[in-house]
């Protein structure tokens, strides 16, 4: 499905859902920003889109194991 996006005074896209939801869980997206696809028939806020999306918090680092932890290395 084709979304379009409204903000900072400019229409953008389209996107695919799950790209804005990247870009919502990354804070580029302000809440008041307006989403419309085909089949609206007005253009809504684009919190409403996500209000069921919550942004899970980092797990906290277990001091105990982070000496074990391993990581890849960067290539």
């Amino acid at each position: 499905m084709d979304i379009y996006i409204y903000m900072q005074g400019q229409r953008r896209g389209p996107y695919e859902k799950t790209q804005l939801e990247e870009m919502w869980n990354r804070g580029e997206l302000p809440k008041d920003a307006l989403y419309w696809h085909d089949g609206m028939p007005q253009w809504a806020v684009i919190a409403e889109l996500f209000a069921n999306t919550a942004m899970v918090p980092p797990l906290p680092m277990d001091a105990g194991n982070a000496e074990s932890m391993t990581f890849p290395t960067a290539s």
